[in-house]
């Protein structure tokens, strides 16, 4: 770690976790002054209302938490520790005789408990690695401090998809995000979107700023690496840093121009439709 008069800098992770309470904090601040039915109207996410997405951060933060304490323990780590597809619908409804401010507020404390957690964490404990259970592989193999990151993006998007006004990311989440994400692309195409396995070929990203990434299907082979703006693709996306970072979490963009092959190019969200 880089030091400068004796004092620690702030790590990434340090930056990422602050973040991440900060948004959680906006969340819950905006959530606290809508009625039961507006908490019940459907939110900018299809199918969502804004009391599924306050369900499903409040779910994230006790699960992530769970996740720290089992890795830093040496134990198996799940998001879902009974399975994705048996757990999951039951996070995104409110509990037992629970109201729905009920849940804002459990939202906004399990997220202060997280942050307090994470805070607590030495830099090196990060490095350490999450291992999943065998049979109830969710999220990949990760390093601990992903989980800052992880947790950032759903606060960031999902703020976004309440329609309160949340709509700007912050710089600290592009910055983080975007590399990131390129990179999982190699190894995660969709959580539970369906991917369109017909569609093969080679796209070249050129995010504003970069960082630029090759990205190509052939067959089940998928690879996306940094390259220069100049290589030779069939298609190209261009857009700001914040539209690419929303075509690879599934999310509307604006301004994206689409070059070369534009059909390939407009394909990109169907064959990486995002988390």
């Amino acid at each position: 770690m880089v030091k400068t008069c004796g004092v620690p800098a702030p790590s990434r992770e340090d930056a990422l976790v602050t973040a991440a309470s900060e948004r959680a904090g906006e969340i819950v601040t905006a959530l606290s002054q809508l009625s039961p039915a507006e908490l019940a109207a459907p939110s900018r996410l299809d199918g969502w209302s804004r009391l599924t997405i306050t369900c499903h951060l409040r779910y994230g933060a006790e699960a992530l938490a769970a996740m720290t304490r089992d890795a830093r323990a040496g134990r198996p780590a799940s998001y879902y520790p009974e399975g994705r597809v048996r757990q999951r619908p039951a996070t995104l409804v409110p509990r037992h005789g629970e109201r729905p401010e009920q849940v804002v507020a459990t939202l906004g404390s399990a997220s202060r408990l997280l942050h307090q957690d994470w805070s607590k964490m030495r830099a090196w404990e990060w490095n350490g690695a999450i291992a999943e259970p065998p049979g109830n592989v969710d999220l990949g193999p990760l390093p601990l401090g992903s989980l800052p990151l992880l947790r950032l993006t759903e606060v960031e998007v999902h703020g976004t998809d309440l329609g309160l006004g949340l709509d700007e990311w912050s710089e600290t989440f592009i910055a983080a995000a975007l590399p990131f994400r390129l990179d999982w692309l190699n190894v995660r195409r969709a959580n539970h979107r369906p991917v369109d396995e017909a569609v093969e070929g080679e796209w070249l990203l050129a995010p504003e700023g970069g960082p630029t990434y090759l990205v190509s299907v052939h067959g089940s082979r998928v690879e996306a690496r940094p390259r220069d703006e100049g290589t030779g693709a069939r298609s190209r996306i261009r857009g700001t840093r914040r539209d690419i970072l929303s075509l690879l979490l599934g999310r509307p963009t604006e301004g994206l121009a689409f070059e070369g092959d534009v059909e390939l190019a407009q394909s990109f969200g169907r064959v990486f439709p995002g988390p």
